[in-house]
């Protein structure tokens, strides 16, 4: 007779369990052998017989072998007692096959295809043909052999048959190769493995205890296993949560997508009837097992098969009159759903969830959830108050500290001169270079402030850099390999150049770079690679990297270190059969849990079920399953988020079925509008499931102040004294404009001497084109000004012009093929400046000057005004001020109102006499050149008289010194401030100094400024 038991759901399952075994058997358990479905699930039953046996007085016990069966989770090693030892062939390395399954892919690829094909997509195409051979391991059947597959290659797509052509080589060709290595697949092994035992012990059973506890027997092995243990004189299986409330109808209508799927196929091939599985009797912990009954038929009801909802009202009604009319507020009094806005508001919820927990003494808590992120969330939000949070689903070794200096490595291999790559690698706390930890970043810092700020640095001023150089030498191993190798080659020099760079002074860079988070699994990484990345494709330094990159994505490095004992973040799979007291299910939105599931590139579903192979719904079963699992326990909280960083997202399938059911309790009233009705649905579903609220409105509040004061504008008032402290009382032309429109940056610039950090390897943009233009321009007029200036309008020099211009492009960075691109700009503007400079001399306007420099010293205020002027050219009645404009120049309104005032100020300067080289004299005319690119955009433009409703020269000239000497006399008063960006025109604008100034926090609600 079958020894099967329930534990249901809702009960702690391995206390239970442990208990149970020890009253069971007694002594004799510690002969026995317990096998559970993960290796943490057997940690824990250790301590829950720790536990047990302390609860009797017992000081010292002996315990059972308790083993993991790693059916579930291909990662663990597999259940392999000693009576199979030989019996079954040792398992391929699966990085091994990996590689060789991809090294297939790429022959096959190389007659398919003419187009070449990296490492990184071999193994990415690889991995679906590796999951179809796992799965027909799993299943146990051989796809290629079965009269349907030849069926389904001749009536499917040209693309798939190909596929179908690739994988029939794989199936062909791997077990050959299996067979010369004298290995087995590392599924088939593990199939191989257990249905071995069962020969075994269904011939010869052991003569001690044997249990399965745990295990929902998804696989046919497995199955096969527990039915054999079952029926063993001294066996015994304990299923986790079978729903026996659930009604024949009901059951016989389970399909692939409900949770109690694999426990119906595990019970049909058991060949027991669920009626027959009695409940666990010896069951601790659960005070009151009625609240645990009626959760659970709540859960059962809220994830009935969809064939069977059609009467969910009067089941609902059946319900409340077996269990009693309040069923639903007894059975959900402890289960909360909590809704957030964003993912961010989630996660603050659940770390305060969990934080509250500590503030009783032994009290358990764990996040279980598959989204990744959402824990990396929850674990950063624990840090605030000091907690350390353990994640069984770990981080990907690419974003450990490591895997970010491996992958630096490789960016510094494609590019040696970019500031950035050479950046990352200087900055990095694993860079010594043969001295002590911390010298290497604390003088690349000054260095690169120096050298590397603004736009690339020349390969001559690097090679003048002998840390720089330094770097070179240490990555010798990368830089200097050929541009081709096979990946084992490159993951060889990038170990050699990884340790020649994490070397200090005292200690070997193998030492520091190979151990502590992701160390120790970026070493396997790449020694993987170098053990078998001989078989792929030769490649270059960008396939090596995105073939890394890859590798280092898959591989997970978990935590070391001391965290939290009471509080736990597990994914579903590890949270099984733990027992903790506050559970926070986090994530519960469609696509995250339950994850998305497809058939994969290479089988449709249909092909699928034809194959005999596991169909993709399956996986929302067992997911469904965990989650029934887990939501029965007496301390819920279901949480989601109804928008994500990539946008609105759908509530859980389980989710709505449950507010769904709960809404179903509300009885409509006669006459009732839906709208109504909705309401106090509504109403009744947060009243239910709304008890975990409180937790959000504290994330809510959390880092709000009590009290919203809007953040004003910026008006600093620094001591006089200090107002000039940088450069003395002194400002430009140029500088006035910025000092009217922005005092707070003057304020920046020269009392807080602060000056913006340009970015590393900044772009050439408009600014630099504008410097370009402005010296080709300078250039060119210089070559006239000692000689025949009657020359410098003469249409024949035209292209001397046009290489002035060309020259100084490429002096400030420009490329020669960009440079080349922009010859037909180049010819226009110098067409257009040549004829500006023929009509200006017949006007009667020569060039005297160009880039010239003025300063005079303010008489009675002790100041100095200084300038540097573009094109300064004179005419019987006066001097001529022209600035050259590449962007958008002033108008004669902005001048006149004083908000530009570089021109004016230019002629005040000239008519004292200010200007380097040149007399005294009255200024008559006051312009702008707009060079932009072609004719149509070349323009000149006058701010001052002959300009229409413009003033002259001089009273622009006059009205700007009286605008300036009031600046002066208001900012050597101690009570005027220095205020951000205060004139209304120029809100817009941005500033260098707009982030120190907070400016976006308080413009919102500024009312302009002045005017």
């Amino acid at each position: 007779m079958s020894v099967v038991y329930n534990m249901p759901s809702g009960v702690p399952f391995l206390r239970s369990l442990a208990h149970g075994l020890q009253t069971h058997y007694g002594d004799d358990l510690q002969n026995g052998l317990v096998l559970l479905p993960t290796r943490r699930a057997a940690r824990a039953l250790e301590f829950a017989f720790v536990h047990a046996a302390a609860a009797r007085g017992v000081q010292a016990a002996l315990l059972p072998r308790l083993r993991p069966l790693a059916d579930v989770n291909p990662d663990e090693p597999p259940f392999e007692p000693g009576e199979l030892a030989g019996r079954v062939k040792p398992a391929i390395d699966p990085v091994q096959r990996r590689f060789e399954i991809a090294k297939l892919v790429a022959r096959y690829h190389e007659r398919a295809s003419d187009l070449p094909l990296d490492p990184a997509t071999a193994l990415h195409m690889a991995d679906p043909l590796i999951d179809i051979m796992d799965d027909a391991a799993m299943e146990q059947v051989s796809i290629t052999d079965q009269p349907e597959w030849q069926r389904v290659c001749s009536e499917a797509a040209t693309h798939f048959q190909h596929a179908a052509q690739l994988y029939q080589i794989v199936e062909q060709y791997w077990p050959e190769r299996l067979a010369e290595l004298v290995m087995m697949d590392p599924s088939e092994r593990r199939v191989a493995l257990l249905n071995a035992l069962s020969d075994i012990w269904s011939e010869t059973p052991p003569d001690y205890p044997v249990i399965v506890a745990g295990s929902t027997g998804t696989l046919k092995a497995t199955a096969r296993l527990m039915k054999v243990v079952a029926n063993m004189p001294r066996g015994m299986v304990v299923l986790p949560g079978l729903q026996d409330e659930l009604p024949d109808k009901v059951w016989n209508s389970i399909d692939a997508r409900h949770p109690q799927s694999s426990l119906k196929g595990l019970l049909g091939v058991m060949e027991i009837d669920r009626q027959d599985v009695p409940i666990w009797p010896w069951v601790v912990g659960a005070e009151d097992r009625s609240l645990a009954r009626k959760r659970r038929r709540i859960l059962a009801e809220a994830l009935l098969p969809v064939d069977a909802t059609g009467d969910w009202l009067e089941r609902i009604v059946t319900l409340t009159a077996g269990e009693g009319a309040d069923v639903f507020e007894t059975a959900l009094e402890s289960l909360s759903l909590i809704e957030a806005n964003t993912d961010a508001e989630e996660a603050l919820a659940i770390a305060l969830i969990m934080r509250e927990t500590l503030e009783t003494p032994g009290r358990t808590a764990a996040l279980v959830t598959p989204d990744q992120l959402l824990s990396q969330r929850v674990r950063a939000r624990l840090a605030r108050w000091g907690v350390d949070v353990a994640m069984s689903q770990g981080v990907p070794v690419e974003q450990t500290p490591v895997g970010v200096f491996l992958t630096s490595l490789l960016e510094i291999a494609q590019d040696p001169n970019g500031p950035i790559e050479i950046s990352l690698i200087l900055s990095s706390e694993l860079t010594s270079l043969g001295q002590a930890i911390g010298d290497v970043k604390a003088e690349w810092e000054v260095i690169e402030r120096k050298f590397f700020r603004g736009l690339r640095p020349s390969i001559d001023v690097v090679d003048t850099l002998e840390l720089v150089q330094s770097l070179y030498a240490a990555a010798a191993p990368l830089l200097t390999l050929q541009d081709t190798a096979t990946p084992d080659i490159w993951a060889s020099a990038l170990i050699d150049t990884a340790n020649a760079l994490a070397t200090t002074d005292v200690v070997f860079g193998a030492a520091r770079v190979w151990v502590g988070d992701g160390g120790g699994q970026a070493a396997s990484v790449l020694d993987g690679i170098i053990a078998h990345g001989a078989s792929l494709p030769v490649t270059d330094i960008q396939g090596f990297a995105q073939l890394l990159r890859s590798l280092l994505q898959g591989a997970v490095a978990r935590p070391i270190g001391d965290t939290h004992p009471r509080l736990q973040i597990l994914g579903p799979l590890e949270a099984r059969l733990l027992d903790v007291d506050d559970i926070i299910l986090g994530g519960l939105n469609e696509g995250t849990w339950p994850g998305g599931v497809n058939s994969g590139p290479f089988l449709s579903r249909g092909m699928r079920e034809q194959m005999k192979l596991s169909l993709p719904e399956r996986r929302y079963g067992l997911a469904a399953h965990d989650f029934a699992e887990l939501s029965a326990n007496p301390t819920v909280y279901l949480t989601r988020s109804e928008k994500s960083d990539s946008g609105p997202t759908v509530a859980s399938r389980w989710v709505w079925r449950l507010k769904t059911i709960i809404a179903g309790t509300v009885t409509p009233k006669p006459d009732e509008k839906p709208k109504d009705l909705e309401k106090r649905q509504d109403a009744k579903v947060a009243d239910l499931l709304g008890t975990g609220q409180h937790y959000l409105d504290w994330a809510r509040q959390m880092d709000r102040p009590k009290k919203l004061t809007p953040v004003l504008r910026p008006n600093p008032k620094p001591p006089v004294d200090k107002r000039w402290a940088r450069q003395g009382r002194q400002i430009s032309i140029t500088g006035v404009s910025k000092w009217i429109r922005d005092p707070y940056s003057l304020f920046a610039r020269e009392v807080l001497r602060l000056k913006p950090l340009d970015a590393l390897d900044a772009p050439l943009d408009a600014r630099h084109f504008g410097s370009a233009m402005h010296e080709g321009i300078e250039c060119y007029i210089r070559a006239y000004l000692s000689g025949d200036i009657k020359s410098l309008h003469d249409p024949v020099n035209v292209e001397k012009l046009q290489k002035h211009l060309r020259s100084q492009l490429l002096s400030h960075g420009f490329e020669p093929d960009e440079v080349f691109k922009e010859t037909p700009r180049l010819e226009a503007v110098s067409a257009a400046l040549m004829a500006w400079f023929a009509q200006r001399h017949t006007d009667g306007y020569d060039v005297v000057g160009t880039e010239v420099n003025a300063k005079s010293k303010l008489s009675g205020l002790d100041f100095d005004l200084k300038g540097q002027l573009d094109l300064v050219e004179q005419s019987p009645t006066g001097y001529a001020f022209t600035d050259f404009k590449t962007g958008s120049p002033a108008t004669v309104k902005t001048v006149a109102a004083g908000f530009d005032l570089q021109l004016p100020l230019a002629a005040w300067l000239a008519a004292q006499g200010a200007l380097d080289g040149h007399k005294a004299g009255e200024t008559d005319q006051l312009g702008y050149v707009r060079i932009k690119g072609s004719n149509d955009d070349f323009s000149h433009a006058y701010v001052s008289a002959p300009a229409r409703n413009a003033a002259s020269a001089g009273e622009l000239a006059a009205e700007a010194m009286n605008i300036l000497t009031k600046l002066i006399t208001a900012y050597d008063d101690p009570d005027t401030g220095y205020p951000s960006q205060p004139r209304a025109q120029y809100t817009d604008d941005y500033g260098d100094y707009d982030d120190l100034a907070r400016r976006d926090e308080w413009s919102a609600v500024s009312d302009g400024g002045e005017t």
